[in-house]
C-alpha cells in the first residue's frame, strides 16, 4: 500500500520503537527485498457507544528465504486528492479512533512462509461527539537491508479500519470526466468525485464512452471517497476511443450506512467528453 510520510513527533517515535509510520523510503521503483503481508487490509465496523468488538488480522511473510521481524503500532490515516493514504501520529486527527484500540502482539518474528495472527481489540467511548465515520490504522513495520542497494529501508503494510456511528450517510457524485493528455502523449480519463455524506463511500462499476465507433468500458472497484471531502481517479486509457465521445458513469456504493441493505445506486453522471491538458509528470 502506497502511503506518504509525514514528519512525527519523539512521542510518536519512542512509542512505536522508532520503526512506525514510516513508509518506504523514497526510491521510484519497488523495493527488493521480502515485503510482510496484513489481511485483510481493510475492515469497516459499526461504531456502537460503549460497545467493545474483536477484529483479528493474518500477518505473514510469503517469503521463501528470510525471516522478518517485525514491530506492531497505531496510526491516524487519510487519502490524499489523489487516493494516497497518508499516516500521522495517532490520536492527531479530529477522526482519528487510535485511542479506542488495543491489539497483541506489539513484535512478530515471521520466518520463511510463517503466518500469526494479531487481534485488535476496540471499545467505542459511551459518548461520542458526532457521528459518522472514526478511522486508525494497524500497521505492520520493519527495518531491512535492500537486498539490491545494501542500504537499509523501512517496510510497512497498513490495515485501515473505518468505524462508522450512526446516524451516517454516504453520498457520493461524480462531478466531472475529463479526458487528460500528457506530455509524453500517454492518456488517461480523469474523474473528479464528491462525497458530501458523514461517512465514507466504497464505489464499484464502470466508466462507458460511446459515440461514432466501437464503445469501451473500464472496470472500477473498491473505489473509496471518504466523508466530506473530494477525490480524483485515474484511468489510464488502454485502447482508442470512439469519436464525438460521450462518457457515462454506472456506479454502485457498497457502503452506504442510510440503506437497509448498505448499497445504493449512484446518480450517472454522462457528458461529451472532454479534453484537458494534464501538467502531471508521466506516471513511471
Amino acid at each position: 500500500m502506497t502511503v506518504i510520510f509525514r514528519i512525527m513527533s519523539l512521542r510518536l517515535l519512542s512509542c512505536l520503537c522508532l520503526a512506525l509510520l514510516l513508509p518506504r523510503l523514497a526510491q521510484a521503483g519497488p523495493q527488493a527485498g521480502p515485503q510482510p503481508v496484513l489481511q485483510p487490509t481493510s475492515v469497516e465496523m459499526a461504531a456502537e457507544p460503549g460497545v467493545r468488538q474483536r477484529q483479528i488480522l493474518t500477518l505473514s511473510n510469503p517469503d521463501g528465504d528470510e525471516t522478518l521481524s517485525l514491530t506492531i503500532g497505531l496510526a491516524d490515516w487519510t487519502l490524499t486528492p489523489d487516493g494516497q493514504v497518508i499516516l500521522a501520529p495517532p490520536g492527531e486527527s479530529e477522526a482519528s479512533a487510535a485511542e479506542w484500540a488495543r491489539f497483541s502482539p506489539a513484535f512478530v518474528t515471521l520466518p520463511p512462509g510463517a503466518s500469526r495472527t494479531v487481534i485488535v481489540d476496540i471499545i467505542t467511548p459511551a459518548k461520542l461527539p458526532r457521528s459518522g465515520d472514526y478511522r486508525f490504522a494497524l500497521l505492520a513495520s520493519a527495518i531491512m537491508p535492500d537486498t539490491e542497494t545494501g542500504l537499509m529501508r523501512k517496510i510497512e503494510q497498513a490495515g485501515l479500519f473505518y468505524l462508522t456511528a450512526a446516524p451516517a450517510r454516504s453520498e457520493p457524485a461524480v462531478r466531472d470526466i475529463q479526458l487528460v493528455e500528457r506530455g509524453d502523449g500517454a492518456r488517461a480519463l480523469r474523474l473528479r468525485i464528491e462525497n458530501n455524506g458523514n461517512a465514507h463511500a466504497r464505489l464499484e462499476g464502470a466508466v462507458r464512452i460511446t459515440g461514432q465507433g466501437e464503445p469501451v468500458s473500464w472496470p472500477v472497484s473498491n473505489l473509496v471517497v471518504l466523508d466530506g471531502v473530494s477525490r480524483e481517479f485515474t484511468i489510464p486509457l488502454d485502447r482508442p476511443l470512439p469519436q464525438r465521445a460521450t462518457v457515462t458513469t454506472d456506479f454502485r456504493n457498497i457502503f452506504a450506512p442510510q440503506s437497509a441493505s448498505e448499497a445504493l445506486p449512484v446518480r450517472t453522471y454522462s457528458a461529451p467528453l472532454q479534453t484537458s491538458v494534464s501538467t502531471d509528470s508521466p506516471a513511471p
